[in-house]
């Protein structure tokens, strides 16, 4: 292991050497009057495509877990552990070489990050719901580095609950390692071509469903690019039936995600209790499709529900391109969902600008009751805490 460890070492040396003369040009003062946040990393790869860490640095953070996969959805962009959760200049730079079990093949990428995008992100911070209805203000602790079949690489700000914003996109490089006589036991596993099988084929790693979804089909290079790339002028509209709307959280499939207060939500000119979010002033800015949404609100009953949507990409992708037509920038389009009386079902449809208006049919809706210290906030209830 200590073996292990040296070679890494001199890895990220020689990597790091490569980019001196970038760092180089930043002044003494500026580096040493530069902010530290509490911040980790997290390493994610989407359901099926399991990684292997060699090597890994996000500015001063280095990556020692080796294992990276995703089990469950929503994958891409998800994380929660991070590793390093201490105090310490924000990231200038990523360099990190990884092996793909899919694909049997070694990525290396090298790649200056966007550090005042990430810088105002930290600085800004959020606004997030905690229990008893209070806003809090709090800032980001973690960035996610995306590892997808390809080389496709993404670096999020965020991670778990808090809103999740993309700060870089990057195509990494095909590289090779041979291993050598002086490598250790634990160095020459990724070598190994039955450890590689057993990782590619363990159940809790790529789930068994998704190895006969995936058996015999070929890899679905630049999907994950498409994701983002993906992007139309829409906005979402709610309506609950004499019920009150409550918070909105969401993700969409580039993996970015965001909550929307039910405060900051307001009537549309069609119908008072059809709401849309304030900040949807003309013109419309492009957003990436939906890939899940999940709100709260009071039913008429008095009861507090939570509604869980999650998406089809390919009927979503379809029906936005049927909806937006040959001449997309000339459409805006509203996603309007709307719950029945009993609780138990939500539509949902595109409504464009043209007169065009198609269901998109979920690929699962999940209605329950929520915590009843959810949003709407219930002004009683917090007086009693």
């Amino acid at each position: 292991m200590t073996q292990t460890f040296v070679r890494k070492i001199c890895l990220f040396l020689f990597l790091i050497l490569q980019l001196a003369s970038c760092q180089n040009n930043i002044p003494k003062e500026e580096a040493m009057n530069e902010p530290e946040y509490e911040w980790g990393v997290s390493v994610n790869a989407p359901i099926g495509y399991p990684v292997h860490v060699y090597a890994g640095r996000v500015g001063p953070q280095h990556i020692i877990r080796e294992l990276w996969c995703s089990t469950e959805e929503p994958d891409w962009g998800e994380a929660y552990a991070n590793e390093g959760n201490d105090p310490k200049e924000l990231p200038k730079d990523i360099d990190i070489v990884w092996f793909s079990f899919i694909e049997n093949c070694f990525y290396n990428l090298q790649a200056p990050l966007d550090y005042e995008k990430i810088e105002k992100l930290f600085k800004e911070g959020f606004e997030e719901r905690i229990r008893y209805g209070e806003l809090r203000h709090t800032t980001y602790n973690g960035l996610v580095v995306g590892l997808a079949p390809g080389g496709t690489v993404v670096v999020w700000v965020g991670k778990g609950y808090s809103p999740i914003t993309e700060v870089g996109r990057f195509q990494a490089s095909r590289t090779y390692l041979t291993k050598t006589s002086d490598m250790d036991s634990h160095e020459l596993l990724i070598f190994d071509k039955e450890y590689r099988k057993s990782i590619a084929t363990a159940p809790n790693i790529v789930p068994l469903e998704v190895q006969k979804a995936n058996e015999g089909k070929p890899i679905p290079y630049n999907l994950w690019d498409r994701y983002a790339e993906t992007q139309y002028r829409w906005y979402p509209t709610f309506e609950i039936p004499d019920g009150k709307m409550g918070d909105v959280d969401f993700q969409y499939w580039n993996g970015e995600a965001n909550t929307i207060f039910y405060t900051d939500l307001e009537p549309t000119t069609e119908r008072e209790t059809i709401l849309k979010p304030k900040v949807c002033q003309e013109p419309i800015g492009k957003l990436p499709l939906y890939k899940e949404v999940s709100f709260t609100y009071r039913a008429i009953d008095g009861v507090k529900y939570v509604a869980i949507i999650t998406f089809d990409w390919e009927q979503s992708a379809e029906t936005y391109k049927k909806v937006f037509g040959e001449h997309p920038e000339e459409v805006t389009a509203q996603l309007y969902f709307r719950l029945n009386r009993n609780n138990t079902h939500v539509t949902t449809r595109l409504i464009g600008s043209n007169g065009k208006d198609l269901i998109i049919v979920p690929k699962n809706i999940y209605i329950g009751e929520a915590d009843p210290y959810a949003a709407p906030v219930d002004e009683q209830l917090i007086k009693k805490q």
